[in-house]
């Protein structure tokens, strides 16, 4: 068709698709955010956040002032990619970056207050009406999600330079690139045209897909290209497209089943900002290559052929940890990050509560039921990053990929780590919905964790370009560097300043144990169960056109259901109750 898109010109595909990526300037450090996907483990990550943001402030503002102690190098963060719970810890970022407001667990830190107040599982489990849903949507309820997430997306706080904040968050680039990723359930259509006598061609449907976002950020690091026209452009005193943003968090973290599917739409050009990289011939060179969706058919049925609509589940069923987005939006398309120690000045923070091994799926097969779970989370462990950027990530002479994780307080056997030491690691995440203190301790040991990690682990060696020159003085060498095992000397690369508070490691005793199950959760799980049958009642009566059978249909069907409703309520206590036990919160 004539008004299709035109494909993108050999200067479009260098400038937003670069082979190599220049670094943002001298003594620059680059900062590339990966966070996984969490469900209510989301919010570990939301305590790691936060204390990486206190950190990079303090250290700012102590440079602003011309505090001696504050080396004059730069770190920046350029791009944040997440999925799920880690994209929505991503848009608090985003929505946070403009203003100042307090620290720690505080209801006035969005950080905190996103993930400890508004959604519960009793609020999951309501049986009243969701604005405009009709139906069985999904297993839970999901309007307390939608409440949280309008809060969010609204935080207003204080002037930036006001407590510990700078004036202007420099460690932040401008643009602030937010990538989230969806599971985009309608697809993008592609045809590859075949060589041969039958003229034949082969379509495939991508169902990868993320949402990009651009945030201006006054007096932050220039990130060329100014924009892209696939980004959704955000400024913090600005109301356009922060709607579109709380439309993506909703989207990326609609885990299949349990959460209702999300719509999202997009202009029709947005959808061609799809490339991949073509190796060249015996080791020749690389090339980027347009990835053309097949645009009549992205248009069919749509009443504004400019316009087109997706539906949308979970970004970590397709790509739980956006990892090479990230890592190729600071290196481009072909490029490496050093991983030298003596040489890197950009890395990949990889901020993952399950990054520990996971439990095997069964070992015969179960009954229809029993599958639906094991299967949806093997499409989620399918789409977590591969082995080799675990490795990568873990291996301490590697210094372009790091990991936060969980390491809990020490106990009998050691220090307690992966999803162990959170509360809300179990029944895949969920487990933290059961009561809001499990959430709290999590963002409590999340803070913490990113003090260790800036103390100990994120350190580089003395005679890195970043720590060579002006830059830092010996006073700060003195006060920042870190002697390895081996007795090799290194500093850190985001210096912890003598005024940032440091974050208490949570004992033994505040693990929050309950003193029983919750009060009435066995009555709101049987109303949600009957709830969601007569749901299915309602959708099926209309199927049958005889009246008695429909008659027939309904009554046998709630005679059973009489039977089936205490059964089923007993099991899903059950499942909660040796989850809570196994892992001591019970």
């Amino acid at each position: 068709m004539a008004n299709n898109p035109a494909p993108l010109t050999e200067q479009q595909l260098a400038e937003f698709f670069p082979l190599i990526r220049q670094p943002l300037g001298a003594n620059v450090f680059e900062l590339g955010l990966v966070l996984g996907g969490t469900v209510s483990a989301g919010a570990y990550t939301a305590g790691v956040l936060d204390f990486l943001m206190e950190a990079l402030d303090v250290w700012t503002r102590a440079k602003e002032r011309g505090d001696p102690s504050a080396p004059m190098h730069d770190v920046v963060i350029s791009t944040i990619g997440g999925a799920s719970g880690g994209a929505i810890n991503g848009a608090i970022l985003t929505r946070a970056a403009g203003w100042s407001f307090p620290r720690g667990p505080d209801a006035g830190n969005p950080f905190y207050s996103s993930w400890t107040s508004g959604v519960d599982l009793m609020a999951l489990l309501s049986t009243k009406p969701e604005p405009g849903v009709t139906g069985l949507a999904s297993v839970f309820n999901c309007a307390a999600i939608d409440e949280q997430a309008e809060r969010s997306i609204r935080f207003s706080g204080g002037a930036l330079g006001e407590g510990d904040t700078p004036t202007r968050r420099s460690w932040l680039a401008d643009p602030l690139r937010l990538i989230m990723t969806v599971g985009n359930v309608t697809g993008l259509p592609y045809r590859v045209r075949m060589h041969g006598e039958s003229q034949l061609s082969y379509d495939l449907m991508g169902h990868q897909d993320a949402i990009r976002f651009a945030l201006t950020v006054p007096g932050g690091m220039a990130n060329p290209p100014g924009s892209r026209p696939d980004e959704l452009a955000l400024a913090s005193r600005d109301t356009a497209n922060w709607d579109m943003l709380r439309a993506a968090s909703l989207a990326t973290s609609a885990f299949p089943l349990a959460f209702r599917s999300r719509p999202l739409h997009r202009p029709l050009d947005a959808c061609g900002y799809h490339a991949t990289l073509i190796p060249g011939e015996s080791g020749g060179d690389a090339q980027v290559a347009q990835l053309i969706p097949r645009w009549d058919t992205l248009t069919a049925g749509e009443a504004d052929p400019n316009l087109v609509h997706f539906v949308n589940v979970d970004g970590g069923t397709m790509d739980n940890q956006p990892l090479d987005m990230v890592r190729t939006a600071l290196a481009g398309m072909n490029g490496r990050n050093s991983r030298r120690g003596d040489k890197a000045d950009r890395a990949v923070i990889l901020i993952d509560p399950f990054s520990d091994p996971l439990a095997l799926g069964p070992r015969q097969p179960p009954g229809l039921l029993a599958l639906a779970l094991p299967f949806v989370q093997s499409l989620v462990y399918q789409a977590r990053f591969q082995p080799e950027d675990i490795a990568l990530a873990t291996a301490e002479e590697i210094y372009s990929r790091f990991l936060i994780a969980p390491v809990g307080p020490p106990g009998a056997d050691g220090r307690t780590i992966g999803a162990r030491a959170i509360a809300a690691g179990g029944l895949g995440g969920f487990l933290g919905f059961i009561d809001r203190r499990f959430m709290a301790y999590d963002y409590r040991l999340g803070r913490r964790n990113a003090y260790d990690f800036l103390a100990r682990h994120f350190i580089f060696p003395e005679h890195n370009p970043i720590f060579v020159g002006p830059h830092w003085t010996d006073r700060q060498r003195q006060e920042q560097r870190v002697i390895d095992t081996n007795g090799v000397r290194h500093l850190r690369m985001i210096p912890l300043m003598p005024q940032l508070p440091v974050p208490p490691m949570p004992t033994a005793s505040d693990w929050p144990r309950l003193p029983a199950m919750p009060a009435g959760l066995g009555a709101a799980i049987e109303a949600r169960l009957n709830f969601a049958f007569e749901q299915i009642v309602d959708m099926v009566r209309p199927q049958v056109k005889s009246p008695l059978v429909r008659a027939a249909l309904g009554g046998y069907a709630r005679a059973g259901w009489y039977f089936a409703r205490p059964t089923l309520r007993d099991k899903a206590l059950k499942l909660i109750s040796d989850a809570l036990k196994q892992r001591g919160l019970l």
